[in-house]
């Protein structure tokens, strides 16, 4: 089951995400927690889910008639479903899912429900940023906490991390120091980058969703990219008058590692690369007779990255595989075991040795 491709509603009707909101147990627990690990960008759509399944949840246990059921059952049906057309924007499908679920809780007469999404708004908002002062977000629990800055930023602080920020970005920079681990959704706006400083390293952004870790005995600070672009720079550059020059810029599926003891910057691709298209979208990757080249073409739309190969070496390889099933990783090595080449990342790229086909 692919669910980093998931949205909340997407989620709400996914047996194994209810069964583990409504009676979970330590695999489930387990399971969710490591998803969250890997793809912490899907926090908020996981809560929204779990709000949603809560909702859905309550209403099984109320005495209501079965016309009101009926109705707004057939209202979350409609929802679910718009997420299939065309042209309707992401943001737009989730306010529609919101409305949806109050309206079940008006109706039905669960108003405590309302009440617990709440106090879940309120755990990820975490401090509310006033004006004019430093304030630091410690997280010394074993669950992600989430900090809402005061241009709407979002930051997911990963346990034993810590995140100091101003309560108002008043300069022509939002600029925030982290000690630990953290997801950053960032807020667009042109006028004012966004500056992470974690550990000697800078990430500059306008407005994208990445992954830093900086904990202070690590040797290295990474910084992985979800979506847009990164700029990432050592701080020892900072103060050179266009210190970006001496950084690598990052885009989906990329990370970038500083080595701390001697302040090198290098490039390579996250641990899990992610599908970056639409599910309406995605390519079969049911291969009948295709040449190599389309293969790598379609790895390359698919995941965002770049594959390097000796087309005119490779131009008589073809493959015959499903490789629906695999990640990026597993994909590649089922090709190298079927055209008997090998491959290695460098630079992110993923650089392709063959002797012909």
């Amino acid at each position: 089951m692919n669910y980093y491709q998931f949205r909340a509603e997407d989620f709400a009707a996914d047996d194994y995400f209810k069964q583990w909101v409504c009676s979970p147990d330590a695999e489930s627990e387990a399971f969710w927690q490591e998803f969250l690990k890997d793809y912490p960008e899907k926090y908020y759509q996981l809560n929204e889910g779990k709000i949603l399944v809560q909702a859905l949840h309550h209403i099984n246990k109320i005495k209501a008639d079965e016309p009101q059921v009926a109705r707004v059952w057939s209202r979350i049906e409609d929802t679910v479903a718009l997420k299939n057309k065309s042209g309707f924007r992401g943001w737009v499908k989730r306010y529609y899912v919101w409305q949806v679920a109050a309206s079940v809780l008006l109706v039905l007469g669960a108003a405590g429900l309302w009440h617990t999404r709440q106090a879940n708004t309120q755990q990820i908002a975490g401090t509310k940023p006033a004006s004019g002062q430093w304030e630091e977000a410690a997280n010394d629990t074993d669950q992600p906490m989430g900090v809402l800055l005061a241009d709407g930023s979002k930051v997911l602080l990963e346990k034993n991390s810590r995140l100091r920020y101003t309560r108002e970005f008043d300069g022509g920079q939002r600029e925030v120091y982290l000690h630990g681990a953290a997801f950053f959704e960032v807020r667009k706006n042109p006028e004012k980058p966004f500056l992470v400083y974690a550990n000697g390293l800078i990430t500059k952004v306008l407005g994208t969703s990445f992954r830093v870790q900086a904990h202070d005995g690590d040797p290295n600070v990474t910084v992985a990219v979800s979506t847009g672009r990164v700029s990432v720079y050592s701080g020892n550059t900072a103060r050179a008058q266009d210190p970006e020059v001496h950084g690598i810029i990052l885009t989906p599926n990329q990370k970038a590692i500083f080595q701390r003891d001697i302040r090198t910057l290098s490039k390579t691709l996250v641990e899990k690369p992610t599908i970056l298209v639409e599910k309406n979208h995605l390519p079969s990757f049911s291969f009948e007779d295709v040449p190599a080249a389309d293969v790598f073409q379609t790895l390359e739309k698919v995941y965002g990255i770049d594959v390097v190969f000796d087309e005119e070496l490779m131009k008589n390889c073809t493959l015959t595989v499903n490789l629906s099933k695999e990640d990026l990783f597993q994909k590649l090595e089922v090709i190298c075991k079927v055209l008997e080449v090998s491959y290695k990342l460098i630079d992110a790229q993923v650089i392709i040795y063959s002797k012909g086909c």
